[in-house]
């Protein structure tokens, strides 16, 4: 059953605009019909359609989902090489129950990803909001504003780099060193790869290099690589 984005309230929720539209005239429900809804936080539940109109809806929460969960907060930090494989790193990393997308700026970075970084958050939220509805999942990542690679790798948590000289040491393996937590970030690096300097300065704050496989992957293929294998 197609779910659809809306504001929850205590007994009631709303869709407006494009999610309304879907409703209306692409599946043409029509009101006492029930449908599933879901707010992005993990609320889900069964609803059923009171008032029907082009731009708005609005209905009765009737009982919820059973919610299952990802055993991993996975936070995947990267490097977007340009505006498309961004794009494409939120929809299949939403699919995969990634939990917050942290864009980096590092040494090789080519794409500016902090252009005009404002009025492409809402593109990005229903790229999120549509790979939501895909998987049939509630919960909608959260987007964090990018980060100098310096800055970001600063930070006390459990973490693992993706390198490509690293040929021995697996994800698995690195989160074995980490004591397998409940929540982890994952560095993935540009096109260009990850500077000495910026591996050093890795390794000095207790960052674990990891390898993703044998083969070198194109920086979004890595992305998608490591958190399916991670997830």
């Amino acid at each position: 059953m197609v779910q659809y984005f809306a504001d929850i309230r205590e007994k009631e929720f709303f869709l407006n605009d494009a999610e309304a539209h879907h409703v209306c005239a692409v599946v043409r429900h029509h009101e006492g019909d029930i449908i599933r809804v879901f707010d992005g936080t993990g609320k889900q539940f069964m609803a059923r359609i009171d008032t029907l109109q082009k731009k708005f809806v609005r209905g009765t929460l009737l009982e919820p989902c059973s919610v299952r969960r990802v055993p991993l907060h996975l936070t995947l930090c990267f490097v977007p090489n340009s505006r498309t494989g961004l794009e494409e790193v939120l929809d299949k990393g939403t699919q995969l129950g990634v939990a917050v997308f942290q864009p980096l700026i590092s040494a090789r970075s080519e794409y500016d990803v902090t252009s005009k970084w404002e009025s492409k958050n809402e593109r990005w939220h229903q790229i999120m909001v549509a790979a939501c509805k895909q998987c049939d999942t509630p919960f909608i990542p959260r987007v964090s504003n990018p980060l100098p690679f310096s800055q970001a790798i600063s930070v006390k948590a459990p973490t693992l780099l993706a390198y490509e000289a690293e040929k021995q040491h697996t994800l698995s393996w690195g989160m074995q060193q980490l004591n397998m937590p409940k929540e982890v970030r994952v560095f993935i690096g540009p096109a260009g790869g990850w500077t000495q300097e910026e591996v050093a300065m890795a390794t000095q704050a207790g960052v674990v290099p990891v390898t993703l496989g044998v083969n070198i992957l194109r920086a979004e293929t890595a992305c998608i690589a490591a958190a399916a294998k991670l997830l």
